[in-house]
């Protein structure tokens, strides 16, 4: 008799302490999910944003080269020896890391400036936009520099918006704990890249539309 209430005090002593542990295991297991569900959120966010970054790379990279197509195009119809010259210059800047390649085919159409943006480019084209083949060489030239202006004026205005998106992520609680390399890579746009298309798009967007609207008039 004496055993059976032993036994049966220590198992209500037992169930009592499993009664005040409960909410706490509970409750440890509800923050640990919780404070998962969080960093997923934010890996997500910061996953999306590495994406809008490079597209908006892309987009400007892209925009460029039709940029420089135009340009090329136009320095041959003017010169063809000297058009010819600056083609073969094109397959240097395919090497290089992505804001190495971005720099050179930015410079190399900057170079190309005063040629293709010149007062006098019009009267030039006057006497040289004659026959059917210059013709169609000219609507070649205005398909490239009209598609250069609309995606470079479409990737400049989302590099400005996503560049302080990047910033601000990356400068909240929410980054903590994410990957190196996904803040890295956030790290590499919103230092170098987004900024480099913020300073010289506008300028390649001005460009190609100047050219678009020259070669427009012969169309």
């Amino acid at each position: 008799m004496k055993n059976n209430r032993s036994l049966m005090i220590a198992l209500s002593l037992l169930a009592v302490c499993m009664l005040f542990q409960t909410p706490a295991a509970q409750a440890f297991s509800l923050n640990d999910l919780s404070s998962s569900a969080e960093t997923a959120k934010s890996a997500a966010e910061g996953a999306s944003l590495l994406d809008r970054a490079k597209n908006v790379y892309n987009g400007f990279y892209d925009s460029t080269e039709n940029l420089v197509d135009a340009q090329t195009a136009t320095m041959s119809l003017l010169n063809p020896d000297e058009g010819a010259a600056l083609t073969s210059k094109l397959g240097d800047i395919g090497s290089g890391s992505a804001m190495t390649r971005l720099a050179k085919l930015v410079g190399f159409s900057e170079s190309m400036d005063s040629g293709t943006t010149d007062s006098s480019l019009t009267s030039k084209l006057t006497k040289i936009i004659t026959t059917p083949g210059s013709i169609e060489k000219a609507q070649k030239v205005y398909g490239h520099a009209s598609t250069a202006y609309t995606s470079g004026n479409d990737s400049v205005s989302e590099a400005k918006t996503l560049y302080t998106e990047i910033k601000n992520f990356i400068a909240s609680p929410s980054a903590k704990g994410l990957s190196e390399t996904l803040l890295s890579g956030l790290g590499s746009y919103s230092d170098k890249i987004l900024p480099f298309i913020i300073e010289h798009g506008p300028e390649r967007v001005k460009t190609a539309a100047q050219i678009a609207d020259t070669f427009k008039g012969f169309l």
